[in-house]
């Protein structure tokens, strides 16, 4: 183990070394502080140098990770939920430092995705008895993002939490503005060039995913693999709301009908044109519009850009070389 923790380090250097960003204003921060701060003191006794940065505005987390970087840290521990990743990793696509986290969101998506512990305590001895490896990031126009991306409905959704401080109530606010506008979200017309084909169409949502996992619960681009240099594809067709309904009930179950509402593709390149501005979210995180007027959206994938420091065990469904 500890010959993968020093792969990006001077032969001379002694320890792994590490900085924790934590973000305070996480959904399960204050219940889970005192394990958070003795995690650098945990470290330390398996011979680590660690050191802790605490956020307390948007682009702290990108600030420290620069520093970080700079510094050559060998990982920066993530201590919060997927906003806080999706921030840090802004800054960590294509260097060497990689990617640690102790799960503090409300879903923490890649955490569950990759089978890294939710238990803190579990969480930081898999720090230390981990493995590195690196997979891929996607890519919208210039904003790397671990997860998804999703335009529609789910982009609606996302923005509207915000806007309407519907988050402060967590999964129950999204829950909330899920059903409101699962059933009156209106279709948009789409055009999706890919290398070698082109396809059009009404969509209700489209889903590009480097992961499966979506909100915890779905999966929307369910052949997904992270460290396979491709992006997987998910667009929903326009439904009635009645056929809104069977399409959430298909795929809160995972059933193989899910196939019956959507197209999907496998690519490493695509380009999404809308004739409207249609809404984005990148990662869970609002990420304004589609330019609309028929100019492209540029999605891609940017093959092993990240390196994550993920259990031995790693689920076979998500790696291609598990």
């Amino acid at each position: 183990m500890r010959e993968n923790m020093l792969d990006s380090r001077s032969s001379h250097q002694l320890c792994t070394t590490a900085m924790l960003v934590v973000n305070p204003n996480a959904g399960s921060y204050a219940p889970n502080a005192h394990h958070i701060a003795t995690t650098c003191d945990f470290l330390q006794q398996h011979g680590w140098q660690a050191t802790i940065q605490f956020t307390q505005c948007a682009g702290d987390a990108a600030r420290f990770t620069r520093e970080a970087i700079a510094q050559q840290i060998d990982i920066v521990i993530a201590v919060g939920g997927d906003g806080t990743i999706h921030e840090i990793i802004q800054e960590l696509a294509g260097s060497q430092t990689a990617l640690g986290v102790l799960p503090c969101g409300t879903v923490n998506v890649w955490v569950r995705e990759a089978g890294i512990p939710l238990d803190l305590q579990k969480a930081r001895e898999l720090l230390v008895q981990g493995q590195r490896r690196q997979i891929d990031l996607g890519k919208i126009n210039d904003h790397y993002f671990l997860l998804m991306v999703g335009i529609g409905l789910d982009g609606e959704i996302t923005q509207k939490v915000e806007r309407k401080g519907l988050k402060r109530l967590g999964i129950v606010g999204y829950m909330l503005a899920a059903i409101w506008f699962g059933l009156h979200y209106s279709a948009f017309r789409t055009k999706l060039r890919f290398r070698k084909h082109t396809i059009k169409m009404n969509a209700l949502q489209i889903v590009i995913g480097n992961t499966q996992l979506y909100a915890g619960a779905l999966k929307y681009t369910w052949r997904a693999r992270c460290d396979d240099g491709l992006l997987d594809v998910c667009v929903v067709r326009k439904q009635s709301r009645l056929g809104r309904i069977f399409i959430a009930i298909d795929f809160m179950l995972g059933r193989k009908q899910r196939q019956q509402w959507v197209h999907y593709e496998v690519e490493d390149s695509i380009q999404l044109l809308t004739r409207t501005p249609i809404a984005i979210q990148v990662d869970g995180e609002p990420m304004g519009y589609t330019a609309g007027n028929g100019a492209p959206t540029i999605i891609c994938v940017v093959p092993h850009a990240l390196h994550v420091i993920v259990p031995h065990n790693l689920p076979k469904e998500l790696f291609s070389q598990a």
